[in-house]
């Protein structure tokens, strides 16, 4: 019971130390960095990254997610989720939801998409 509560309060610590950093976690800085030299967002500086560690058994997930402020128009309580990037821990291939047609049902592709 200890090692359970320990692993899910570590896992809690981890997500809030990471949505409160302004340093971007490495999967998170490799998925931003794909998506820049890709052009693949429509305003770079109005986007934010949310780093999930786990998020499924050998996964981690980066969510890409609007950011609003004095530079970026609309809510700044609100950041919709524009769509995630999934990392095998193990092999480091990357696959995402950015296909709008496929976020209903949860369909993932390669990532970056092939041009």
């Amino acid at each position: 019971m200890k090692k359970i509560l320990f692993i899910v309060l570590f896992t809690y610590i981890t997500l809030i130390t990471d949505a409160f950093s302004t340093e971007l976690a490495p999967v998170a800085q490799q998925v931003k960095n794909i998506l820049e030299q890709t052009n693949l967002l429509e305003d770079a500086e109005c986007t934010d990254y949310a780093y999930i560690p786990d998020y499924e058994p050998g996964v981690d997930a980066v969510n890409i997610i609007e950011k609003h402020d004095e530079n970026c128009p609309g809510d700044p309580q609100i950041q919709h989720r524009l769509f995630s990037v999934f990392v095998d821990q193990k092999t480091h291939t990357m696959a995402s939801d950015i296909d709008i047609d496929d976020q209903v049902n949860g369909t993932r592709s390669v990532f970056p998409p092939k041009k």
